[in-house]
């Protein structure tokens, strides 16, 4: 099976992409990375708690962290392809770690809903509170729906 990535939303510290299934166009979920531009801290990465100690710890000097959406029926699916393109966009970073978190959704109606090319701006409001937790100097205020014609938003 194969998946498209088109990205909806591009900031200097967030983009957004939606992952359609390229023979069927069902949406199979979204990827959310936003640019914490700090320095990692070990709870960056919940796989390292316990392993590593905290004061002994030396991150990157940058994080991203990446949050994947889909539904259940479609995890399995998603994973593999979505983690590699993921991995292509992010892997050339020379000091900057990167973590995937998974939000899993029982049905798409928990996911997104926008209006291509109409109303754009839900997109906004579904990243907003996910970007802003991971960097609270994140500001996605004033994107209008016209925005959205250009590469990037801000």
């Amino acid at each position: 099976m194969e998946l498209k990535f088109y990205r909806l939303l591009r900031t200097n510290e967030v983009e957004f992409f939606q992952v359609i299934q390229k023979e069927t166009s069902d949406i199979y979920g979204y990827i959310l990375i936003v640019d914490s531009k700090r320095k990692e801290k070990l709870c960056d990465n919940p796989v390292l708690i316990g392993i590593e100690d905290e004061n002994e710890y030396e991150g990157s000097s940058n994080f991203i962290q990446v949050i994947t959406f889909t539904e259940e029926r479609y995890l399995e699916d998603f994973t593999a392809d979505t983690f590699s393109f993921i991995d292509g966009l992010l892997n050339m970073k020379p000091d900057c770690h990167f973590f995937v978190k998974e939000q899993v959704y029982k049905s798409n109606s928990e996911l997104l809903d926008f209006d291509f090319p109409f109303d754009m701006t839900p997109i906004v409001d579904f990243i907003k509170p996910y970007a802003q937790e991971i960097n609270k100097d994140i500001n996605l205020n004033n994107i209008s729906n016209s925005d959205f014609n250009y590469l990037s938003q801000k």
